[in-house]
Order: structure tokens, then sequence, then C-alpha cells
């Protein structure tokens, strides 16, 4: 048993020290993104002290290889990043980094964009579009899974929460279930992920279980609602959500994108769901600024940056509520940059 575990624990070590070798990190507003070109995998990071720069991970990023995103073609499962089938790259245009995978059948493409929820004044989460292209001469079908190994919520009775029921052991949400949310939470932080939201595509199944019986399965694990999330002997508490998107016949040429939302935990979900300042400023801009135009971007960038300022300190005005600290850093986050630009012209 030693021996064994000291094994792993140095296949660990090796791999986080290559793994860092082919990362590429995206940070804006409180979140930090990192893509791993060696492995096909992302870990996600929430800003938690503005002033020194201290993040969080969101979920398990020790060895990212435990969350994964897998396709189903012709009854045969691939899991990305993994599969020799497909070519690895991490692109990243128009400000939405991307996780490419290339076949010369299909083309997946796990594309990120920075949001923010409720009132943030910062980008606090990303939605992920998965986006599987058609290469082929004939109309193939396609499933999609993703498989996130959650972790903040682990020490606590109810590994899980929705907005509707609280999950303290395995569950299968299918269509016949309401719930828009899933929430995995500890004392200082918490992580929130969609089902039902408008505008992007509702799973037809949200899988809470044992990591290890979802990690083990090519592709589908029989439910067992009320089963622990242990699985004797070495996985001990340790859960996960699988998000199943359902074969879809996929036409030569065309494609199938799902989309799916994971930000910073919110009693209220995914209300008011925005992109972040500089995705509103692309959007104002309608293109990519010339070099002429820079001079007007900045501007523009601090004119929407002033008025979210503004709008945070009318919804607390509006509200009659306390000033938080995190209210606080963000609007000092924001002041400072001002400040320091307008400083260096």
């Amino acid at each position: 048993m030693k021996k064994y575990l000291l094994s792993l624990l140095l296949s660990v070590l090796l791999f986080n020290c290559v793994a860092q070798i082919g990362a590429a990190d995206f940070s804006e507003g409180r979140i930090k993104l990192v893509l791993n070109e060696t492995t096909g995998r992302f870990s996600l990071y929430y800003l938690t002290d503005i002033k020194k720069e201290r993040y969080q991970a969101l979920f398990v990023d020790k060895d990212p290889r435990t969350s994964f995103l897998s396709i189903l073609v012709d009854d045969k499962a691939y899991r990305l990043g993994e599969s020799t089938m497909f070519r690895l790259r991490v692109q990243n245009e128009l400000s939405k980094p991307a996780l490419v995978f290339e076949s010369s059948m299909l083309d997946v493409i796990q594309e990120f964009e920075f949001i923010r929820t409720g009132g943030s004044t910062l980008a606090n989460g990303i939605k992920m579009n998965i986006k599987v292209t058609n290469k082929a001469e004939k109309t193939i079908p396609v499933g999609i899974r993703f498989v996130l190994d959650t972790s903040l919520g682990e020490n606590s009775t109810n590994h899980f929460y929705t907005d509707l029921q609280n999950i303290p052991s395995e569950i299968l949400l299918t269509a016949k279930d309401n719930d828009a949310f899933w929430i995995s939470k500890n004392e200082s932080l918490g992580l929130m992920g969609s089902i039902i939201y408008s505008g992007i595509t509702r799973p037809d199944m949200v899988h809470f279980a044992n990591w290890k019986r979802l990690n083990d399965a090519s592709w589908k694990v029989n439910p067992s609602n009320g089963r622990n999330f242990n699985l004797l002997p070495y996985s001990i508490g340790d859960s996960a959500v699988a998000y199943y998107y359902e074969l879809v016949l996929i036409p030569r040429g065309t494609s199938r994108t799902v989309s799916i939302m994971f930000a910073l935990a919110s009693e209220k979900g995914f209300d008011n769901v925005g992109k972040s300042v500089e995705g509103d400023i692309s959007q104002l801009l309608g293109s990519t600024p010339s070099d002429s135009s820079v001079d007007e971007l900045s501007l523009r960038t601090d004119l929407i940056m002033v008025g979210d300022v503004m709008n945070r300190i009318d919804s607390i005005l509006t509200e009659q509520r306390m000033v938080t600290e995190d209210d606080l850093a963000a609007l000092e986050s924001i002041i400072s940059k001002l400040k320091a630009k307008n400083e260096s012209r």
C-alpha cells in the first residue's frame, strides 16, 4: 500500500510539472482560466483577495485530467485530450480562448467567454461553448458528455444543492426535473453550474455521482439514486457532476453547439448574465480596433468602467443595504486601474 501511494504521489507531481509547461493563462475580472495544450483540459480560479492577487480553484486542479470532455460517435466514446484520433491546440480568437480538437472526421472546439452574473461589477464566471463540426462525407450521430470533478462541497453533508433541493447523495436529473442550477460550496467559496437557462442548450441529463464511477465509465453510468459518494476502497466522499447531451444527427458540413455556464455561487443563480467589460467593448465597437482607434477604445473602456462604478453605487443605494468588503474591493480595483491609466498618459 505504501509503495502504491508513493508511486501515485510521484506520478501526480511529475504530471503537474509537465502540465504547467503547456499551460496558457487568461484572466479577466476576478476569473483566471488556464488551458493546457498538453492534456486538453482547463482549470478555473476565482480571485478571492484582489489586493494580494490571491486565487482559489473552483474545482479540482491538482490533476486537471480528472475533469474532461467526451464525444460519442457511432457508439464509440472519445475522451478529448487523450484520444490519438484528435490533434490538439489552443487558440485565442476575438478574446475567446479555446481548446481545439481536430480530426479528419470531426472538429471539436471548446470555447470560453468571460461573463458577469447578477450585479457583479467584474467578470465572475465563464460560458463554455462546445461546438462539434462534421467534416465527413456523411451525416454523423454525435453525443456530448462533460464531467467536472468538483471539490468545494465534499466536506459538507450536502455535496451539492440546487435551487429546488439538497443533494447529499447520488442523483440523476432528467428533462422532467426543473432544477435550474447547482452549487458546490465550502465555508468561503462556491461554484455554480447552469442546467436550465434561456439561450443555452438544456442537457438531457445531469448526473451527480462518485467521481470514479463517472471516470471509469466509457459513457453512461447506471444511476443509483440515494447511493453515497463512495467507491471503496480508495474513492471516499469524492463527488462529481456529469452533463449528457444525447446523440443528435449532424449533417456533413454543419455543426452542433451546446453551452454550459460556471460562475461564483449565488442563491439567485444565473440572474442577469452579461458579458465582461472587455466583451461589452467589443460589441460596442463592432470589430477589433485598428491602431488609429486605440485612443478611442481606451476612452470607451474608461467610460464603461466609470459606468460600472456608478451602477454599483446606485444598486447599493437602491437596495439600501450595507456595503460589503467585496463591493469595496471591486470599486477600489476599478478606480485604481483608472487612476493608473490616467497617470501614465
